[in-house]
């Protein structure tokens, strides 16, 4: 069974790592320049309307935002890792795609997003997901780190007829958030860099998750 990192290795930095695939991921064409600083087609909150927070009805999310105050950047991480749900259960990434310039940096959406933006999958993942916030770290001026513990234990491809719940179920990842000028002429909170799993912080963070991601659909 493939994860969910590998499904999405289009959104993955080097520091991530991809689980076993049944095939190798496509090689990308050249990524073409990204128009993040541009004035964009639609406005940031017209961007954030069309992203499905709470999952879809396929893959629904539920959030535990107890772990940390929901700020500006912690909210922008979450919009960004409900955004890869949402693409990793869609058939047709080319819409999800071209809103990439909305969650993430430029330098992030051109090598991971945009030489996708033609992919189409007839094999998305479905299964509920739960996601909690533990903690936010700042990292320098207009920059911070938000960590999250993942229970993916019962997403599964959709053609995956025999699944069961995975014993490891548990991820700790983290987003590298930065307050970035962009094409409205405002400061945004955007990806630039995604760890899954951040293993240098599993140490901290890997118990408390794992005695989390215990959930029953």
């Amino acid at each position: 069974m493939r994860t969910l990192t590998a499904v999405i290795t289009v959104l993955t930095t080097a520091l991530a790592t991809a689980g076993c695939t049944k095939e190798e991921s496509p090689k990308p064409p050249p990524a073409t320049p990204s128009s993040a600083s541009t004035a964009p087609s639609l406005t940031f909150e017209e961007a954030y309307r069309k992203l499905p927070m709470d999952g879809t009805a396929d893959l629904p999310i539920t959030w535990d935002l107890s772990g940390a105050p929901d700020t500006d950047e912690v909210l922008a991480a979450r919009r960004s890792l409900a955004y890869e749900y949402w693409l990793s259960q869609a058939t047709d990434w080319g819409p999800i795609v071209a809103l990439g310039n909305y969650f993430y940096g430029d330098s992030h959406y051109d090598r991971f997003l945009a030489p996708f933006a033609t992919t189409t999958s007839d094999n998305p993942y479905v299964g509920p997901v739960w996601i909690r916030v533990m903690g936010v770290e700042q990292t320098g001026t207009d920059q911070a780190t938000v960590v999250f513990c993942t229970d993916d234990g019962y997403l599964h491809e959709s053609e995956d007829t025999d699944f069961t719940v995975r014993d490891k179920r548990a991820s700790v990842q983290s987003y590298t958030m930065t307050n970035v000028a962009s094409g409205d002429g405002e400061r945004h909170w955007l990806t630039e860099k995604r760890s899954n799993p951040d293993t240098g912080r599993e140490p901290k963070y890997g118990a408390e998750c794992t005695k989390w991601a215990k959930h029953k659909s």
